[in-house]
């Protein structure tokens, strides 16, 4: 294991925004030197960058691949650069073409209201010289963190299911809810486990800064086209519905039902847990 707990200079691009200052608390609390850059600070690049032994990229998904390119201008070669944002193909890419250091790309499955790594899981995406980094990896996991390994393009194929089309889905329902004017405190006093947990979810949704979760669905052409196929195919089963098609409804569930049942979706601890949280 590496010297994680040596003090090293770190710089934090949008260090300010919310999972800036959670990756700053954490690495500073540690005895890091950690510095922040923002949009009023680049006249001072030279230092914060030219300096710093890592520099780690927080900003919205749209400014990303725009910040690596105008912050690797100021870095020396020796210095360590990755990037925390939710796509990991654009950004791994641009860093590996305009840096010609060590990369990674990492993104953090969590949001930023949590109080450590504890118990989460961060996405390690190779790029270069993935040993610069084997000190930042062991700090991670040294306080509680999961680190899963992958390529950038497997990352973004994946998290078109597990962020995009689930992003869209509990805003439907939220958007759903405000148009039906539903009464949420009424309905959770005759509650389902199942529907209490759903809510719990779609709240979690909307406590986010709205332009963060629009992001996350529009960032690439892949979850736009996996989102409009999504929507489709609640058009077809709504239709069913309006048909009062009751055997075409059956067959659709049992399609689904049979995939769902070969996929080894959870431990057996977990599939326990989800069947009795939807009990009826």
């Amino acid at each position: 294991m590496t010297n994680f707990n040596r003090s090293r200079k770190i710089t934090i691009i949008g260090g300010r925004g919310r999972m800036g200052q959670f990756f700053t608390q954490q690495l500073s609390t540690a005895g890091h030197q950690v510095s922040t850059l923002g949009n009023q600070d680049w006249d001072r690049a030279s230092q914060l960058l030219g300096e710093a032994e890592l520099v780690i990229v927080s900003v919205p998904i749209e400014r990303t691949v725009a910040v690596i390119e105008r912050a690797a201008k100021y870095l020396l070669p020796t210095t360590a650069l990755a990037d925390i944002t939710s796509i990991k193909a654009q950004p791994v890419q641009a860093m590996l073409a305009n840096h010609a250091g060590a990369v990674m790309g990492l993104h953090p499955m969590f949001g930023p209201s949590v109080k450590s790594f504890a118990g989460q899981k961060v996405v390690i995406c190779s790029g270069r010289n993935d040993e610069i980094f084997q000190w930042l990896l062991d700090f991670i996991a040294d306080r509680g963190g999961e680190l899963i390994s992958c390529t950038p393009e497997e990352h973004d194929r994946i998290m078109v299911t597990i962020q995009a089309t689930r992003h869209f889905s509990r805003f439907c329902c939220g958007a759903f809810l405000s148009a039906e004017n539903t009464d949420i405190d009424r309905s959770l006093l005759m509650s389902t486990p199942s529907y209490r947990q759903e809510i719990e979810i779609v709240n979690r949704l909307f406590a986010q800064n709205p332009a963060l979760c629009v992001d996350i669905m529009l960032a690439t052409e892949e979850r736009c086209e996996a989102i409009a196929r999504l929507a489709q195919t609640y058009s077809r089963l709504a239709e069913l519905i309006l048909q009062k098609d009751r055997s075409a409804l059956i067959r659709e569930f049992e399609i689904a039902q049979s995939f769902l049942t070969q996929e080894n979706l959870a431990s057996t601890k977990q599939k326990e847990y989800a069947i009795a949280a939807t009990q009826l």
